[in-house]
């Protein structure tokens, strides 16, 4: 049997995948090697999506899953798991500021799902947690 062709995502198809990877359209279209217009443009069906987009967002997803997974795995060996956020002003960490604030948000927020009583916020916020009476 042979191997089924690669289809070229719709525009729906992006912008779902994109959203579900907590990505704004200028991080998506930074990490693909594209303007944010051009991903928009996609996602409204103004161009045709490249076929490359295809395996690009499949290999998006797996860094995030993998990221997730990581980031379970440290809440897991935690007493009181929390997560870290950031704002777009903030120094962040390399894989933050690569992917983008919102898609660590993402990311958080799933690992969270994973880790009954995991805490998320701020830097701020984690410090009034911890000074909480």
């Amino acid at each position: 049997m042979g191997e089924r062709p690669l289809q070229r995502m719709t525009g729906s198809e992006v912008w779902c995948a994109r959203e579900a990877l907590g990505l704004e359209r200028s991080d998506l279209g930074h990490l693909l090697g594209n303007r944010a217009e051009i991903v928009r443009d996609w996602e409204r069906g103004k161009l045709n999506v490249p076929f490359r987009v295809r395996e690009q967002m499949d290999e998006l997803e797996a860094i995030t899953t993998k990221e997730v997974e990581r980031l379970t795995a440290d809440l897991r060996q935690m007493p009181q798991p929390v997560v870290v956020v950031y704002l777009d002003r903030e120094p962040q960490p390399p894989v933050v500021a690569r992917f983008g604030v919102r898609w660590w948000r993402a990311v958080a927020a799933r690992a969270a799902g994973n880790v009954p009583g995991t805490r998320i916020g701020t830097a701020a916020e984690i410090d009034a947690i911890d000074h909480e009476d």
